[in-house]
């Protein structure tokens, strides 16, 4: 019988620095011969947002029957509305207010997961930025920034990931003023969608580390004239939120991450045995406007 003991991540002290440790709970756990497994939470008093959430949609996806154990009392009933043990699913039935309505009076959104190539995407963006932005009490000016974020990253991964599955997950952390929000899906990830797509790969070789570079960089997979090829929408995107609004942006995709934020940029191959299945970004986006910001600047 398998137990891992999941660690204590309470910080993150640069955004991304948490998978260090949830890159060994998945090794130990994909290593581990056995099918049934126990994570062992005995010494956990809190989970940071950027561990926590990969933490639920790892343990989602992975091919193991993960019993977890040890469970501290104190945070019973956070893991519980949160989903930990199984992401709050919504479905395609009409009823997403119905669903997400007692969130607005929350200060997070639980782990969802959604069915990509859905019919009402757009209503789905549409109240989750709502939902964000009541329960941080953000600046009203980030309305327009927060829908524009996460219309194109999920828009993103509607389009390119070819997976099932999307997850998100938000927390308002009061003491930091910010909204912590991760964004993921379980497709063939960006160095995937390349290879599908045949573009650039001369360039692109065999380097995933290339590959997320060009997507940051809006290097479509898409044939359209300059003007109207908005590449993966991440490159606008990631430039909004760090440098128009002092926030901080991860992406971890395959084999690969990509981290920027106020100490600028870098790209970085993973060692061979760590990869994760599909895409996830991490977003710290600040609750306050800066005076001098200018959303049109972004969506030129």
């Amino acid at each position: 019988m398998s137990i891992i003991t999941i660690p204590n991540v309470d910080r993150d002290e640069r955004i991304g620095s948490a998978f260090n440790h949830l890159f060994e709970v998945i090794q130990k756990t994909d290593d581990s011969s056995d099918e049934d497994l126990y994570w062992d939470l005995s010494d956990t008093s809190f989970f940071h947002p950027f561990f926590l959430a990969p933490l639920v949609i790892y343990k989602h996806k992975c091919n193991k029957n993960v019993n977890c154990v040890g469970k501290p009392f104190r945070i019973v009933g956070y893991l519980d509305t949160i989903h930990f043990d199984m992401p709050l699913s919504i479905d395609d039935n009409g009823k997403l207010e119905e669903i997400l309505e007692p969130y607005t009076r929350k200060t997070y959104l639980p782990v969802c997961q959604f069915d990509l190539n859905r019919s009402n995407l757009d209503g789905l963006q549409s109240i989750l930025q709502r939902i964000i932005r009541r329960q941080s009490g953000a600046d009203f000016r980030i309305v327009t920034p927060l829908s524009y974020l996460l219309g194109e990253l999920i828009d993103n991964m509607n389009e390119h990931s070819r997976g099932k599955h999307g997850y998100i997950f938000s927390q308002y952390l009061k003491k930091e003023e910010c909204i912590d929000l991760v964004l993921a899906d379980d497709g063939i990830t960006i160095f995937g969608s390349y290879i599908r797509s045949n573009k650039y790969l001369d360039e692109i070789g065999g380097s995933e580390v290339k590959a997320l570079a060009f997507a940051n960089e809006g290097r479509s997979t898409k044939n359209l004239p300059n003007a109207e090829n908005r590449g993966y929408g991440i490159s606008s995107s990631k430039d909004m939120l760090v440098d128009g609004l002092k926030g901080s942006f991860f992406m971890l995709s395959g084999g690969a991450f990509h981290r920027h934020d106020s100490n600028g940029s870098v790209y970085v191959k993973l060692p061979d045995t760590i990869n994760w299945n599909g895409t996830i970004i991490l977003m710290r986006i600040p609750v306050h406007v800066p005076d001098d910001f200018d959303y049109s600047k972004y969506t030129k």
